[in-house]
């Protein structure tokens, strides 16, 4: 009973008035917006800022995104954000925006008009930035909408272009030829028919759009975009690939799906070789036929299962990847639809031997972090292998023997890719399976 009147020792009453006084202190969510970019731009340490905001929040976007930048961009940046914060808008209430905000913030000086101008069209976040990045830096109206949306987005590891840098440039009045950034010389046409590439679009794909409006062949921008074409530079190798859509296109009852299997076989006989033939590099498709083509392709696929025989054979077996870091998918009634990443090479190998493709030949780039590869199955049934770049981009997707997806798989693919946020060949979905 004594103890009960006993005083509190001085150092425990100190720490019991901090716990209370930190459980009071509102969170930096509360705070008003112009408190919250006040307190990202001063020069409070970092440990605070982590112990004071979540990494998936706003404010810690900002700060990520910031930190890369010199001095006097951050001021111009930091401008902009107090700016924007002094008016209703919804662009800070997604994290996902933090780099585009930071991006306008780094071209503010060579906005097209002022932003006191500027009113937000809706209360959607994401139709709020394309305003504003229309309005600031589209000064005549006709940038294409497939550079607007790849505003605030990383450079394409393919061509190291900056999307927004490019979009100022266009916004300026300057054609896309002139743009000092570009992978590839651009003629006239190829650049006008770039302005009509489907909204969505990288400038790879725009690109790889105007090749096949050239040759009056858009149709197939979902079949190109899915093969070589589509996951490699721009280079040399493109006029032999175009070749081989010419052979598609003399015989169209033949399945189109069937051009990136092919164009991987001849990529493989360029720089790879077969077991019993060394690479080729001047490989070509000329006097050949479509059959043959198509023949020798499913004989390589075919092969990709047979090395059992092969002494390294029992090496290749115990062979697994960390994998992308991009998480599997489970939905419907009682799990009927799984999507689950391949970390082994005999999971790589049963897939291909079950669905009939060349996915085993992908190990060495699945060991090196280059893709990931994923298995769709409905009900415990495979039916389609899905390839991702690093950049968390949907590269590939295949059903048995190289078919298109279905539209109950193609729903499956779509939920997947917006529930882990995947940016992808979703932009240009429709003209994905303009062919299915």
């Amino acid at each position: 009973m004594a103890n009960r009147h006993k005083p509190i020792p001085w150092r425990v009453r100190v720490a019991q008035a901090a716990d209370v006084a930190l459980a009071q202190r509102p969170t930096w969510e509360k705070w008003p917006l112009p408190r919250q970019i006040n307190f990202l731009l001063s020069a409070e340490s970092t440990v605070e800022l982590n112990r004071l905001a979540q990494p998936h929040t706003v404010l810690a976007a900002l700060h990520r995104h910031l930190g890369g930048y010199p001095a006097d961009e951050q001021w111009r940046i930091a401008h902009l954000l107090r700016q924007l914060a002094m008016r209703r808008t919804a662009l800070f209430a997604r994290p996902e925006l933090a780099p585009a905000l930071v991006q306008v913030g780094r071209h503010y000086h060579r906005r097209r008009r002022e932003l006191d101008d500027w009113q937000p069209p809706s209360k959607n976040a994401f139709r709020q930035l394309d305003s504003l990045v229309r309005h600031l830096f589209d000064g005549f109206g006709d940038v294409p909408a497939w550079v607007r949306h790849c505003w605030g987005q990383a450079p394409d590891l393919r061509n190291d272009l900056c999307p927004s840098t490019l979009l100022v440039h266009l916004g300026s009045g300057q054609p896309l030829r002139s743009f000092a950034g570009l992978p590839v010389r651009l003629n006239k046409r190829q650049a006008h028919l770039m302005q009509q590439a489907p909204a969505g679009c990288t400038f790879h794909e725009a690109y790889r759009y105007a090749q096949l409006a050239e040759r009056g062949a858009p149709e197939y921008l979902g079949v190109v975009l899915a093969s070589p074409l589509g996951r490699f530079p721009i280079g040399a190798d493109d006029d032999t690939y175009l070749a081989v859509l010419e052979l598609f296109r003399a015989e169209p009852e033949v399945d189109a799906w069937q051009f990136g299997p092919v164009c991987d076989y001849v990529r493989l006989r360029r720089y790879q070789g077969t077991p019993t033939e060394p690479p080729q590099p001047g490989f070509s498709v000329r006097g050949r036929s479509l059959a043959s083509l198509l023949a020798s392709t499913a004989r390589w696929q075919r092969s990709l299962g047979r090395g059992r025989a092969n002494p390294h054979f029992n090496q290749l077996l115990a062979t697994t990847w960390v994998g992308l870091p991009v998480p599997d998918f489970v939905g419907g009634a009682g799990d009927w639809v799984r999507i689950r990443q391949l970390l082994s090479y005999p999971e790589l190998l049963e897939e291909g031997q079950q669905m009939q493709h060349c996915v085993a030949s992908f190990m060495q780039r699945c060991l090196r972090g280059q893709t990931g590869i994923y298995s769709l199955t409905l009900g415990g049934a495979r039916k389609l292998t899905l390839q991702v770049s690093p950049e968390r981009r949907l590269v590939q997707v295949r059903g048995k023997h190289n078919r298109a997806p279905t539209a109950e798989e193609s729903g499956w693919v779509l939920s997947w890719l917006m529930q882990e946020g995947i940016s992808a060949i979703d932009r240009v979905w429709d003209h994905y399976y303009a062919l299915a």
